[in-house]
């Protein structure tokens, strides 16, 4: 079958473009912009147009769509005239998920993209031979998504736009619930809600995994995790160890140490080694394939080192993200921790933009760059600027973000950390800084 995807150049949809391709499927797919993905996509065989056109859909028999996609995007219209079968990316990822056996999905409001890629690399180092599809590269294995054999299916489950609901699981696990996408939700109780809905659907033979604070009572069988004491599987004494994070499980092993920095992160392998557990791994070799987990892309990615800085990209584009980032930038014991900053959507620069400036306040330095508007209009109301402005004398507002990289590579100094943050472009801008 010949199948297009709208907006494949997102981390979700280039995954499952991968793993269709490497099913057989004859798959092409177009992007407002070019993009590191695309080029790889590219490479890798898959056709990839920039920008939107009806024509797209000429030789198509079917239509995956992104949803940051409008519905009078052209491809679309194209689309409906010609008859041709319209899937969202949810509805796409849950027919590979119906492929296998067990079917692990994580979801949550942070660390979802780390975790799944701690499972995938550890599962494919175990000789499970998963499929996956992840929001992020999987940095040992060099990529989002791959096929396998039809047993074990790894993915993460989309929260923010309630499709994860659409996601048919056999293994759900619940990281963490916070009150973030403002635009698909009224509080925090109605993500509880939705949460709630689909974890019922995990069958009764099945297995939820909960971190500390998840009220969710499903009917399936509930394992928790976290860090600190508690119930479940602890993370203990959790603490920076060079440029990695080590604790002593509750069970298991006496000691664990990851490569990847963060105390978020021990509850986060926590999570990955109860999944491995339920897929028949004990736990000591869960923990030692977690060990060698070297990372996830754009989850405080090392970008560089040039002059005597770092330079870190991270995904983080909200304030319990960004204070976990921060965090983990710290426990590395930089002489200046300078932190650009962009937030992503003008709705969250409203909603959180107070939140923003006080978590960023712990840095020694500050760049906020102008909000990244990934859809829709600019909002004269959401600048950036506020947040610089309540940051105080330690901050400064930028426009672009190659201003950004110009104002940082004259401050930095040997010895700082520059952790370049946000869910839009900030990775060039981080790479920017190196040139």
């Amino acid at each position: 079958m010949s199948i297009h995807m709208v907006g494949v150049g997102g981390a979700g949809m280039s995954g499952i473009a991968r793993v269709l391709a490497q099913r057989g499927q004859i798959v092409t797919g177009c992007d407002r912009e070019e993009s590191l993905l695309t080029k790889k996509l590219i490479a890798e065989g898959i056709a990839c147009e920039i920008g939107h056109s009806a024509e797209h859909t000429e030789t198509a028999e079917r239509l995956i769509v992104s949803g940051a996609i409008p519905d009078d995007a052209p491809e679309l219209i194209r689309a409906r005239e010609l008859g041709l079968p319209i899937q969202h990316r949810a509805e796409a990822l849950a027919e590979i998920l119906r492929e296998h056996t067990e079917r692990v999905v994580v979801t949550g409001a942070h660390g979802k993209t780390t975790t799944s890629a701690m499972l995938a690399a550890a599962a494919v180092e175990l000789g499970l031979d998963p499929t996956f599809v992840v929001g992020g590269d999987v940095r040992q294995l060099g990529t989002n998504a791959r096929g396998g054999a039809d047993r074990i299916a790894i993915v993460e489950g989309d929260e923010s736009d309630r499709s994860v609901r659409q996601l048919p699981a056999t293994i759900g696990v619940v990281l963490n619930v916070d009150f973030d996408h403002v635009d698909h939700y009224d509080s925090v109780e109605d993500v509880v809600a939705l949460l709630g809905e689909w974890a019922d659907t995990v069958p009764t033979d099945g297995l939820i995994v909960l971190g500390d604070g998840v009220a969710i009572s499903p009917a399936a069988e509930v394992a928790r995790f976290g860090v600190g004491p508690g119930d479940g599987l602890r993370a203990l004494d959790a603490a920076a160890d060079g440029d990695g994070v080590a604790f002593r499980p509750s069970r298991g092993p006496e000691r664990v140490r990851l490569a990847v920095p963060g105390v978020h992160n021990a509850g986060n392998a926590c999570a990955a080694a109860l999944v491995l557990e339920r897929l028949g791994v004990p736990l000591d070799e869960a923990f030692a394939a977690l060990e060698r987990f070297e990372g996830a892309g754009r989850r405080f990615e090392v970008v560089g080192r040039a002059f005597g800085y770092t330079v870190v990209d991270d995904y983080a584009h909200h304030p319990t993200e960004l204070a976990a980032a921060i965090a983990a930038a710290r426990g590395r014991e930089p002489k200046r921790l300078i932190v650009l900053f962009q937030p992503h959507m003008p709705w969250r620069t409203i909603a959180f933009g107070e939140e923003f400036a006080e978590v960023l306040k712990a840095a020694d330095r500050v760049i906020v760059v102008e909000t990244y508007v990934a859809r829709g209009a600019p909002d004269p109301e959401a600048s950036a600027r506020r947040i610089a402005q309540l940051v105080g004398s330690k901050a400064v507002f930028i426009g672009t973000g190659g201003a950004a990289a110009r104002e940082i590579q004259g401050i930095a100094r040997n010895g700082d950390l520059i952790l370049c943050c946000g869910a839009g472009p900030v990775d060039r801008i981080a790479r920017a800084i190196l040139n």
